[in-house]
Order: C-alpha cells, then structure tokens, then sequence
C-alpha cells in the first residue's frame, strides 16, 4: 500500500487546483473546448487508474533481507506474510502476479505464510522446493555441513526435491544432507510440542539444550556473539549438552560448558578456546 501511495503522489494532479482551471477556461473558450478539456482529464485519471492497477498487480520487487551476528528481526511481508530471521542469514523476497518466492541463501528463518493456492508462497535452496499449503515452518541452513532442515510448526508444506517430493504436517522435521542436490532421501522425524519450542528459542535470545553436541551450540552461539568461541579438539566437540544459555554470553556459556565436561577455558586475541587441552 506504501508503494501504491508513492505511485499516486508522483502521478495526481493537484485536484484541488485542476478542476477549478479547467471550469474557468471552458467558460473563456466555449463548450467546444471545454468538452476537450474535460477529456484529456478524463484520459489523465484514466492512465492513472492504470498505473496504480500495475503496481497492485506486480506487488513489492525483488528485496534482499540479511543480518549480521547478534541481529534478529521479524518483518511483515507485502502478502501478509511474515518472517522471523536469525543472525547471519539471508533471504531474497521475488514477488510478482503469480508466486511468491523467497530464495534462501543461508542461516535460519521462520515463516509464517499467508495461504493463497492461486499464488504459492515457495521457499527456494539447494534445488529443494518447499511449498507452503497454510502453514509456519522454519528453514536452516547448517554453515558447517551445509545441510538443510525444515521443521513445520502449524499446518503442513510440500517439499519437492531431487530424491522426490515429501508431505510435512505440523510435528514433523526433515533434514536433508549436504548432498541434497545428488538425491539422497532426507530423514524424517516426529518433534513434540516441547521440542519446537525449545528449537524456536533463539526468536527470544535463548539456546535451548537437549543433548546437541557443543560443536552445534558453539556454532548457534557464535551467530549471536561478537565474541567467538572455538572448541578445542573434535572429541570434545561430539559432548551431549543440555540446559538454557543466553545467545549474547559467550564467555558464560563457555565457562558453564568447561566446568560440566571437565576441561578448560582459555581467553586468546580472537575469542575463547574451550578445551583447549585434552578432556
């Protein structure tokens, strides 16, 4: 509607102003002229009718949306869709007549799409497609393994990828590895109620722990954090952890995490080392 507004400034006439013109130079110059007169202002709001139906019709251009460590936002789409976005990801919004389209570049998002099977809201990356059919789902992208995971919380989505298409209804996770685009099957999992909202945590600044290895939690951390954390040694890194942190305390999470598995903390120029010896 903003848009559609901008449109209307540049395009209007003053009205006020016009009308006025147009009935005092019809009573100088005759009937004649002032039926042209009219006419042309007739063709005028004409062309603006028209100009203002493109812009409706097209709807918002193409938008890029990215964050930076520490940075969360949610936006309001021009469909009435809506978007929450971890930090250090990256969306493109691609809305025309037909479809909705937002290609995935990295990180995590929740969507909350506004249903319209006339025109599909459809989530691209990887070559998998994931269509919504009335419904919020969360989308990630693994920095480290670049695997791709989508979760639905309300509703249901389709997902259509080399190895085939898959139903998702609320409940339900698939996670499909790094070689997604060679065809390998995803994994299919059930996910409680409890587990979605501890997945959706960080929306409110918190890391949620139910046996995720530290090298998953160090990587979710250092999304949020100026302060980089790195662990130590790779056997340290496969460690279970459970409990609530917050995402912007990097050096108490560190701290927490070397006191329960028994190793050490060590602070050096580039951030914090945990184990930095042997467990």
């Amino acid at each position: 509607m903003l848009r559609a507004q901008a449109t209307l400034a540049v395009f209007a006439p003053p009205w006020h102003e016009s009308v006025p013109d147009i009935e005092k130079q019809a009573e100088d110059d005759g009937p004649a002229s002032a039926w042209k007169r009219r006419a042309i202002f007739g063709g005028g709001a004409l062309a603006l009718a028209a100009s203002l139906a493109a812009v409706l019709l097209i709807g918002s251009p193409k938008e890029t949306y990215e964050t930076q460590i520490g940075e969360v936002r949610s936006l309001a789409l021009s469909d009435g869709s809506s978007v929450s976005i971890d930090a250090k990801s990256r969306i493109e919004i691609d809305f025309d007549a037909k479809n909705r389209d937002v290609h995935f570049r990295s990180g995590k998002v929740l969507f909350r799409a506004a249903h319209n099977a006339q025109r599909p809201f459809r989530v691209m990356l990887d070559g998998i497609v994931i269509t919504d059919i009335g419904t919020a789902f969360q989308v990630t992208k693994d920095d480290r393994t670049q695997a791709v995971e989508v979760l639905v919380t309300e509703g249901a989505v389709r997902i259509d990828a080399p190895a085939g298409r898959v139903d998702l209804v609320a409940g339900q996770r698939a996670r499909f590895p790094q070689a997604a685009s060679g065809g390998l099957r995803p994994e299919l999992t059930r996910v409680a109620p409890a587990d979605i909202e501890r997945t959706l945590a960080w929306k409110d600044g918190q890391l949620e722990l139910n046996g995720e290895t530290l090298d998953s939690a160090v990587a979710e951390i250092n999304r949020h954090s100026r302060l980089q954390l790195r662990v130590g040694n790779a056997a340290l890194g496969s460690e279970s952890l459970y409990g609530s942190f917050r995402m912007d305390d990097a050096a108490g999470f560190a701290r927490a995490v070397a006191a329960g598995l028994g190793t050490d903390v060590r602070t050096e120029a580039d951030g914090i080392v945990i184990g930095a010896g042997k467990k």
